[in-house]
């Protein structure tokens, strides 16, 4: 749909936490109760709204009947199946809702129609027609009258449905048997006692000028057709009524529904309304027709649906509460009331009623309901005699209806947002029941984007609608519709847009085909991805800060290569940016992730994450930097926005980059470690000194070999695997992170030079250990590779400044064990006056 993004509202902390706190979980049924069928597991109903609004043409209200649409056949498939009567409703309640959108906004957005001049000549119709041009509060009434009959009457009422009852061709069957029997057998009636209340006349009017009634039979017949004909009025179905009663030989109704029509001549008149009026029609006196329906509805001897009837159609009020039942009949009933008693006191200011002279009286009016806001509130009233329609005006949809009605939407928008926050917050001691279902959301979410497709941004706030549309996306993640995001995060402006679409890429950070899907329809959209996954690796390391709590001592080191959940997350995050070929921006996150693994000594999730990072082309990417210099800076570091690189960011990626190769030497130095232990564990097993046979070694396996060949192998893998590893932790031991953290200091950077002194306290001292114990293992290959340990103490014993190895012996708690250790290795080497001691 293609419509202005709106301005971005300032930043709110609740826009970034996951709605699984906030929102109950998605409700569920039994699949029995649903023959079978899941209609809500996978949620499709959010597919086929996301549809409708991404193929919207340009017509705003299309798209707002393809969401009714949608609603009618969710309505449809759960009646099919038996599903569940609160899940009925509340699509039939959200599809009237739709239609309440549509049947509202057109009138509100339509262009006003120029006002009529009214003479005395001119008729009611005109005149009602000028009142409405003028008043618009009173057209909208009309509106959501015909909106009740239409939508709200019938979906509201599918539980209540009033069967068609038998068509009888001739009134009063029973009662015409009775006075024809009673006639043949009195001659007259006044012998019957039986027949002393019953109708002796056979004519309509007779109950009513006899004051008396009609057979039983006939009367409990009457009260299930006036029943049924006072439902299809309700729904504005006059046609259908209209034939039922000429069916049934009602044609007084027939006359009372026919004059609802107010008497117009188009000709006389000279004014079009309705293009299909070519002749004069209707009632000339219909405020007196109007005050004969209302004698009638009043009369305590009519059937009270047959009062209803009439009550309906003049416009009285208590004579049709009385029958209502439900909340949409009873708005109903009052607004056709409220409608009548607006045009007669506009009629009657004009001097179209003669009521000021007695030749009318007037009409009974009410108080209470002077607008449609009026009758909402007494409908909600707390202190409503009503319990059923004070109960259904709580449910979501009926309190939005009343917001959009009332036009007020903007109020209950803020409320929800306000509501949400609050739960966001853990404060759920005032929540509003309009959040207690999540269906709410994607309608205020589709309604809001509607309004902005009509030109009605103000109607919501803009931070309001932000935080709805926000809200929405991040429900999306929830029920596993990722791939719907990016069609709504185009419709925010571009902060939001950053922060609502992190969200769903920091919570799939880990699947790869969702990476490369991602990817595509951020395209298809035109999304801010650099700055979209920079905020992705932020909001990933933010939320899981708490899970790697650092170590004290090396003795909590964890080697194992079994990667969680957490670790999973956050090596996936960096991933994104790997997949986007932000490589500057990959070694950045890279030196964040290997502190917090490292600092929490996590040393197997920095060796899995150092190999994720090997298969990419990132160390391509370092050595390319490396060997080019300043022109493969500019490559790592290129801005996205404008193609450029200033030399503070060059210098800054070099300083990445250095730290970087400082981590990638430590993970391998650590993979060395490990290969050298793996061969320790191959070293063969001298046969014992009694065994006669020819000389054999047992390898660890349980294998035997012959003994000159094995041992020779073994050592020289040894002797080779010694030398590639000597090198590589001498420097460690020596450099390791010394340039970083004088760096970190220079720059002012307290909190990075912490961070990494202590990671040189931890490892350092570590590694020169690890260093020391081969050596140690190496005395079983040859007796001299030992003395290359007691080398070790001259870096310890040289170094004096406040950066050098005994420092952070010191500060690790370890140079006592580092003495021990160089002791037990002066009794592996002994006093060989070769190799002894005296060498060191």
């Amino acid at each position: 749909m293609p419509v202005e993004v709106l301005k971005a509202p300032p930043p709110t902390p609740g826009s970034a936490r996951r709605l699984r706190r906030a929102l109950p979980a998605r409700k569920t049924h039994d699949v029995s109760t649903f023959k079978k069928e899941k209609l809500n597991d996978d949620f499709s109903e959010l597919d086929e709204f996301a549809k409708v609004f991404e193929n919207a043409n340009d017509d705003p209200f299309d798209t707002v009947r393809g969401y009714g649409r949608i609603a009618n056949s969710r309505v449809d498939k759960l009646i099919s199946i038996d599903a569940p009567p609160e899940d009925i409703t509340a699509w039939s309640l959200e599809s009237s809702t739709w239609a309440l959108v549509n049947d509202l906004y057109m009138y509100r957005t339509a262009p006003p129609k120029p006002p009529l001049n009214l003479y005395k000549t001119t008729s009611n119709t005109v005149a009602e027609e000028s009142f409405y041009r003028q008043n618009g509060a009173a057209r909208e009434t009309l509106i959501v009258i015909s909106w009740l009959q239409k939508y709200g009457i019938p979906f509201a009422s599918r539980d209540r449905a009033i069967s068609k009852p038998e068509l009888r061709g001739i009134k009063w069957q029973f009662t015409r048997a009775h006075t024809k029997k009673a006639k043949v057998a009195f001659g007259g009636f006044s012998g019957s006692s039986q027949q002393i209340a019953q109708i002796k006349s056979l004519d309509l009017d007779a109950p009513l000028r006899e004051n008396a009634g009609i057979a039983s039979e006939d009367s409990a017949y009457e009260h299930e057709l006036f029943r049924y004909i006072f439902s299809l009025l309700q729904r504005g179905d006059y046609q259908a009524a209209t034939t039922v009663c000429e069916a049934t030989g009602n044609f007084s109704l027939v006359a009372a529904i026919n004059g609802l029509v107010e008497y117009r001549d188009p000709l006389i008149d000279g004014v079009t309304i309705d293009t299909e009026e070519a002749t004069s029609r209707g009632t000339k006196r219909k405020a007196l027709w109007r005050r004969m329906c209302l004698q009638v509805c009043r009369s305590p001897k009519v059937d009270k649906y047959e009062r209803a009837i009439y009550g309906l159609l003049c416009g009285d009020l208590d004579s049709v509460l009385a029958v209502s039942q439900g909340w949409e009949a009873q708005l109903l009933a009052y607004a056709q009331h409220l409608a009548v008693t607006q045009l007669e006191t506009f009629f009657s200011a004009t001097d179209r009623l003669n009521i000021s002279m007695g030749e009318l009286r007037p009409f009974p009016q009410s108080v209470h309901n002077s607008s449609l806001g009026d009758i909402l509130r007494i409908l909600a009233s707390p202190t409503s005699s009503d319990e059923q329609v004070r109960s259904e005006s709580e449910a979501p949809f009926r309190y939005l209806q009343g917001s959009i009605i009332n036009n007020v939407l903007h109020l209950m928008i803020a409320n929800v947002r306000s509501q949400i926050e609050q739960s966001l917050a853990g404060d759920t001691e005032n929540e509003n029941t309009i959040i207690g279902e999540r269906y709410m959301l994607r309608f205020l979410a589709h309604l809001i984007l509607f309004l902005r497709g009509i030109g009605l941004d103000s109607e919501v706030s803009e931070d309001d609608a932000v935080s709805i549309l926000q809200f929405y996306i991040e429900d999306l993640v929830v029920c596993g519709k990722g791939r719907l995001v990016p069609l709504y995060v185009a419709q925010l402006p571009p902060s939001a847009a950053v922060e609502a679409y992190s969200y769903l890429l920091a919570d799939i950070a880990a699947d790869a085909r969702a990476r490369s899907e991602q990817f595509a329809l951020a395209d298809k959209f035109g999304l801010d991805v650099a700055t979209t996954l920079r905020r992705t690796v932020q909001r990933v390391f933010d939320d899981l800060e708490d899970r790697f709590p650092a170590v004290v001592s090396s003795a909590e080191f964890d080697f194992s290569e079994s990667e969680t959940d957490d670790e999973g997350q956050l090596t996936g995050s960096l991933l994104w940016l790997v997949d986007a070929g932000m490589w500057g921006d990959v070694v950045a996150s890279a030196n964040a992730l290997y502190v917090r693994y490292l600092l929490a000594g996590r040393i197997g999730a920095a060796v899995v994450f150092q190999s994720k990072l090997g298969a990419s082309q990132v160390h391509i990417a370092v050595e390319q930097l490396a060997r080019s210099g300043e022109d493969a800076m500019t490559m790592m570091v290129t801005d996205e926005d404008n193609g450029s690189a200033d030399a503070e960011m060059i210098m800054q990626a070099a300083k990445y980059r250095a730290e970087f190769m400082q981590y990638e030497a430590l993970v391998e130095a650590v993979r060395m470690i490990k290969q050298w232990d793996g061969l320790m564990a191959e070293k063969p097993v001298a046969p014992s000194k009694g065994d006669r046979a020819r000389p054999r070694w047992s390898g660890n396996d349980g294998s035997e070999k012959e003994s000159g060949k094995f041992l020779h192998a073994w050592k020289n893998k040894a002797r080779n695997l010694l030398n590639q590893v000597q090198a590589p932790l001498i420097d460690i031991i020596e450099h390791w992170m010394v340039d970083v953290e004088l760096s970190a200091i220079e720059d002012g950077d307290k909190t990075q030079a912490d961070a990494i002194h202590r990671l040189r306290v931890l490892y350092v001292p570590y590694m020169l250990f690890e260093l020391h114990r081969i050596f140690t293992d190496a005395a079983m290959v040859k007796t001299s590779y030992a003395i290359r340990g007691f080398e070790l103490v001259n870096l310890v014993a040289e170094s004096t400044d406040e950066m050098s190895l005994g420092r952070l012996l010191i500060e690790s708690e370890k140079l006592s064990d580092y003495l021990v250790a160089v002791a037990q290795l002066a009794l592996v080497v002994g006093a060989d006056p070769t190799n002894g001691l005296w060498r060191v």
